[in-house]
């Protein structure tokens, strides 16, 4: 499943020329959505009428609708088929709880990180920390990326408090 989330969301990138989740949404007829009157809910998606919602947490900052907007994207690339059972709900960002959310990070990682930017600040000897805030992303989104281009066959290591085991779904 990694090499085909991997494959899927470079093939969306080179198709729609860019990693911009909502503009990729616009493209694939996916009705994007706010909603302020969530509280702990990051966003959702669903399928309802053979249309297709991802509803987003307007109180989230820019950044953050952009990471929760790629997840479900995620979910509508991978999971289309249990949207159309029952809402995907998201109420934290990086859950590893289940398969399809384990994935839908992983998607997000791919989507919003580029290795061309990892390989470069991890070839200027870069820390891990200082290597997430310059890809201005939380180190749980920076290790779903670490992980795949290791899995992918590039020589990175995971920080020393990470375990292949934490992202080995």
């Amino acid at each position: 499943m990694r090499e085909y989330i991997f494959k899927e969301v470079s093939r969306l990138k080179a198709k729609y020329k860019t990693n911009d989740p909502f503009i990729i949404c616009r493209a694939l007829n996916i009705d994007v959505r706010e909603r302020a009157d969530f509280k702990k809910l990051k966003g959702f998606y669903c399928v309802m009428n053979r249309q297709r919602f991802i509803v987003i947490n307007a109180n989230l900052s820019e950044h953050d609708k952009r990471i929760v907007c790629a997840h479900e994207l995620g979910h509508d690339r991978l999971h289309r088929s249990l949207a159309s059972a029952a809402v995907l709900r998201d109420f934290s960002l990086y859950e590893m709880t289940s398969k399809p959310e384990y994935q839908a990070n992983l998607f997000a990682a791919e989507m919003l990180i580029s290795d061309a930017d990892v390989l470069s600040l991890a070839g200027s000897g870069t820390d891990y920390f200082t290597m997430c805030r310059e890809l201005s992303y939380a180190p749980d989104l920076v290790a779903f990326k670490l992980y795949s281009m290791i899995q992918r066959g590039h020589a990175l290591m995971l920080p020393q408090n990470l375990s292949s085991r934490f992202l080995g779904k």
